[in-house]
This record gives C-alpha cells, structure tokens and sequence, in this order.
C-alpha cells in the first residue's frame, strides 16, 4: 500500500528525449549497462544507492522521485497499475481507490457490477491466488462497463499529472478474454482499446507508456499503437521468450525491458543474468533487469557487473564466433547463447565476472561477459 499520496498538479518545463514525446523527461546521457527495475521495492532502491536507469512502480511521491533522482537524474519513473483487472488486496485497493478518486466531487466505489462474470454468476479468477505465497485472487473487470472505464481512466489522469512521473505502466496487458463465455477475445481487444484510447487525452504532455507484454511483443501487438515500449517477462526463463525472439525486437522502434529473474525459486542464476545483461547492451533502446519473477518483482539486486564503465557505444553489434560482440569506448561486450567461445584479444583486458586480465578468454554457452580495457602499471 502507498500511504501519504500527495498529488500535485502540473508538469515541468518539456525536455528533447528521444522517444517519440519527451514532456516532463530529462535529457537523457544514457550510462551503459542501462539497468531496470520491474514493480519496483522503492525502499530497496532508495536505500541502495544505485544508479537505476529505468525505475517503475504503483506511484513515487516527490520525496521518493527525489531520493531515487539524486542517485541518477536521468533516472526515469513510470507509475501505474491496472486497465480491466483487480488484485483482492484491501491496501492495493484503498490505493487504486484513493489515486482514481482525487479531486472528485463524487467518489467511484468498486462495486459487483463492474466485476466481468462467467454464466454462473461467478467472477472471473486469473488464478492468482496462493496459499503458499500469501496472495489474492486476481479478477477481470468488464472493459465495457462503463463507470470501470471512467474510474480506471480518472486513476491513470491522475498518475499522468504528477511532475515526478516520467510516464505510465500497464501491468498484465492481454489479447485474450479471461471468460470467453462472458466476451470473446475481439470484444475484450475492442474495449481494451477504447480505454487505452480514452488515456490519451489525458496524456497531454506525451509521457511514456509501457506496458507488460508477458512473453513478447506478439501477446500485445493488438494495442501497439497505444504504447512507447513494452517489458518481456521471465525473459529466458521457463516460459518466456528465448534469446533469438529477444534480439529481434530491439530491432524495432520501442523501448524494451528485458525482465530476466529466478523463475520464483530465489536462486540466481548468475549466467542466466549475464546473458540477459549482455543481450541488453547489443543495442541503445533497450534496458535489463534481474529480480525474483513474478511472484514477486522488484528487487534491489545489484551485481558487479552493473557497475561496468563501458563509455558509449562504438558501433552497432556484430556476430563473431556464434558470439555477438560489441565495442565500447572502454571495452566489449559478448554475449554466447549457443556455445562456448574462445575470445583472443591483441591487449590485455579485465573480465569483469571474474577480475582476471588476460588476452585469451572463453565465454560458455549461455553466458555473457563485459571486458574492460586493462591499463596496466608503467
């Protein structure tokens, strides 16, 4: 639950950025490894002192934005929630309530009549809810209705306007219907995008817009047309995108996260991390981040790694090797999904992973590493 919501009116100045709007984002001097955080801890952020690139969560308070900012300001924080669901959580409730229904004369109660419904009468149930994990059932809403539609929008004018959010997130977008037997897949797209349609007004300032695609670009590309960019979840995990699926869509014009974690087991797959980090440097409109899964995102985790100064980027990826490689002001970038390699360098370099300098490496399959010039003693 966010307590203490302070919501202020207005934007600041508009800034040149480089995605297709710009209002209220810093111009940007990107630091490579661009680092991410998914439904962030913002307490773990904070308290880290790190120089996250791309932070998102339920909302920042300007104290937080501050906070968070100071550690990076070209940081960018992107707020949201939900469009046609609800998590059965008192204090995730009192929050969507309490953001959706400031500055109203009449506030919006979410009642039974916006729940979508099976023939039986029964709400209809993602599945979500967990003995073990301590969670609540997660429920659609009917995109048709319509005091859900001017509620739901009413939330995300109000996240909109806020100076220190950068943009917005949308959390479990979908092109399926949660009760076919209720809506059929076409109508749940339609009414999805009438709503996305009708958070556009309010965006006036042209604010980012990500949204949560689960495995890939192809499970959301019915609302294409209403977003910036968009995370891919449990990237190389056991059910989300593979490596070849994630390099092609950095080839095109969205910004994209690449959520890579644990597969909710908490162990940490360090090459698993550091082929996804690698993925990620390959090219500039994409970012990385490594948490729990989707059990429980946000994470403050930090490795050594991350603290990479590459410099700018020299030129665009290549493939060498069955490697694909990039150079950096400082060093290079490889990253080796499908075999070993043998890395043969005419100077000595620093393996970050391991700290070892040399001009012969081998990077195994499925791993990736950063190698830092190495200036040695005169």
């Amino acid at each position: 639950m966010v307590v203490g919501i302070t919501l202020i009116s207005g934007c600041g100045q508009p800034q040149e950025d480089a995605g297709r709007n710009g209002a209220c984002v810093n111009e940007v001097d990107w630091h490579y490894p661009k680092i991410a955080s998914w439904l962030s801890k913002k307490e773990e952020i904070i308290g880290s002192g790190k120089p996250y690139s791309f932070v998102m969560s339920a909302w920042f308070t300007p104290e937080e934005a501050q906070d968070i900012k100071s550690q990076n300001p070209d940081v960018r924080l992107l707020a949201g929630l939900t469009v046609n669901w609800v998590w059965d959580n008192a204090d995730w409730m009192t929050f969507l309530k309490t953001v959706a229904n400031y500055g109203r004369e009449e506030p919006i109660e979410v009642t039974e009549s916006m729940y979508l419904r099976n023939p039986n009468g029964e709400r209809c149930a993602f599945g979500w809810a967990s003995e073990d994990w301590g969670h609540e059932e997660i429920y659609a809403m009917d995109p048709r209705e319509p005091v859900w539609i001017e509620f739901i929008t009413s939330f995300y004018k109000n996240v909109l306007a806020q100076p220190q959010h950068d943009g917005i997130i949308i959390d479990m977008v979908t092109e399926r219907s949660w009760c076919p037997e209720a809506i059929s897949d076409d109508e749940w797209i339609a009414a999805t995008k009438s709503i996305m349609a009708d958070m556009e007004q309010p965006n006036k300032e042209d604010k980012l817009v990500i949204f949560n695609s689960g495995r890939d670009l192809s499970e959301i590309d019915e609302y294409a047309e209403f977003m910036d960019g968009y995370l891919m979840e449990n990237l190389l995990g056991s059910w989300g995108a593979d490596y070849d699926t994630a390099l092609e869509a950095a080839n095109g014009t969205y910004i994209v996260i690449y959520a890579v974690d644990t597969d909710d087991t908490g162990y940490q797959d360090l090459k698993r991390m550091r082929l996804g980090l690698t993925l990620s440097l390959l090219n500039d409109n994409t970012y990385f981040t490594y948490d729990f899964g989707p059990r429980d995102h946000g994470q403050a985790w930090w490795f050594t790694e991350y603290d990479a100064d590459l410099g700018d980027p020299l030129s665009e990826y290549y493939k060498d090797n069955e490697a694909y490689w990039r150079e950096f002001e400082n060093g290079v970038v490889i990253s080796s999904p499908y075999s070993d390699v043998t890395i043969s360098f005419d100077e000595e370099y620093t393996d970050l992973t391991t700290n070892a300098k040399s001009k012969l490496f081998t990077v195994e399959k499925g791993d990736g590493r950063l190698f830092i010039r190495y200036v040695g003693q005169d």
